[in-house]
């Protein structure tokens, strides 16, 4: 091979290794800034799906949405255990169905009208036993979500001990995607 060719082959290769670079630069920057994004969680006082008399936690859950991914198998574990500890637990954001929605079980729950700027799932709200509102927010502050790193775990714990929470207000980072309309109203619990 003659040396201008050699230099024109580098060339194509370097033009195309930089491509390739600011390609994944790019999609990552998108994917980050889409998702992982400051949020104000701001719950006003509305009554939760079930009566008082118990401490209530509703997932709100938008299906097909990535950042549920680093939350299901902490979500399912979780929602397990404090089940059995006389929690109870519905769900709220996309209507139950759809593959892998491994919260089809539960019960559904509009979001209030009063939520209407509600930032996005996956997060959750919870009441506690005598039904004023506990917590508002995400699971955690990163994608992903277990025993050790949730906000909700603490809260729960507090509020089985008969302790008063109230964080219904906060500035976060989350993961979180948009919530589809059929979120907000209109749709009845359904067991």
């Amino acid at each position: 091979m003659r040396i201008w060719q050699r230099g024109l082959l580098a060339s194509l290769v370097v033009i195309w290794a930089a491509g390739l670079g600011w390609a994944w630069w790019w999609f990552d920057g998108r994917h980050a800034t889409t998702f992982e994004r400051p949020a104000y969680f701001d719950g006003s006082a509305v009554p939760g799906p079930f009566a008082p008399g118990q401490i209530q936690v509703v997932h709100v859950w938008q299906s097909g949405c990535p950042c549920n991914a680093g939350h299901e198998a902490y979500i399912s574990e979780m929602t397990e255990r404090f089940s059995a500890r006389g929690v109870r637990f519905a769900r709220a954001g996309s209507l139950p169905g759809g593959r892998g929605d491994i919260l089809a079980d539960l019960p559904h729950w509009p979001l209030p009208e009063d939520w209407s700027g509600w930032p996005g799932g996956p997060s959750v709200a919870i009441w506690d036993a005598r039904g004023r509102l506990a917590y508002v927010g995400p699971y955690s502050d990163g994608a992903s979500c277990n025993q050790d790193s949730s906000f909700i775990e603490p809260v729960l714990q507090a509020l089985l001990q008969g302790r008063a929470v109230n964080i219904t207000r906060q500035d976060t980072v989350a993961c979180l995607c948009q919530l589809d309309e059929q979120a907000f109203g209109g749709y009845p619990l359904q067991p």
